[in-house]
C-alpha cells in the first residue's frame, strides 16, 4: 500500500530583490546569485538600472557553460538558460513572458539560488542593479 505524505499547501509569495554588480565596462559581465527565492516560482518582472543583457540559470554549472555566448546568438535547448533578456534606456522593467518559470538543480542540500549573469550592454562603465520580482512556488 502506498505511504502519502500529508501535503501543507503554502500560498504564493509575491518577492522582490535586488542585488548589484561591481562596476562594470561596456561589454562586461558579473554573476550575481538571489538567495531567498526558493526552489522553484515564476518571473513576473525583471529591472536594471542601466542597459544590460540579464540571463538566468538553473544551476551554477549552466551559468559557467554559458558565459561565452554571444547576444546574437540564442541558448541552446536544455543548456539550463532559464530566462535571456535585454533591458535599453527607454525599457528598463521588463514583465517577464508566460511560462517563466525557474528552478534549482543544484544540489538540494544546500540553499537554493536563483542564479544570474548580467552584461553591461550600455556605452559607459556601471555598476548595474538587477531587482527580480517573482512568486515563490516551493520554499
Amino acid at each position: 500500500m502506498a505511504n502519502w505524505l500529508p501535503r501543507t499547501p503554502l500560498p504564493p509569495r509575491l518577492l522582490s530583490l535586488s542585488r548589484s554588480t561591481a562596476a562594470l565596462l561596456p561589454g562586461a559581465a558579473a554573476a550575481l546569485d538571489f538567495q531567498g527565492l526558493g526552489r522553484l516560482g515564476h518571473f513576473v518582472a525583471i529591472s536594471t538600472d542601466a542597459p544590460a543583457w540579464v540571463s538566468f540559470y538553473c544551476s551554477a554549472a549552466a551559468r559557467q557553460g554559458d558565459a561565452g555566448r554571444r547576444y546574437s546568438q540564442d541558448p541552446v535547448p536544455g543548456s539550463g538558460v532559464l530566462l535571456d533578456l535585454a533591458t535599453s534606456t527607454g525599457a528598463l522593467t521588463i514583465t517577464a513572458p508566460p511560462g517563466g518559470t525557474y528552478f534549482s538543480t543544484d544540489d538540494p542540500a544546500a540553499s537554493p539560488l536563483l542564479r544570474a549573469l548580467v552584461r553591461n550592454t550600455g556605452t559607459a562603465q556601471a555598476a548595474i542593479s538587477l531587482t527580480v520580482s517573482v512568486v515563490v512556488l516551493a520554499p
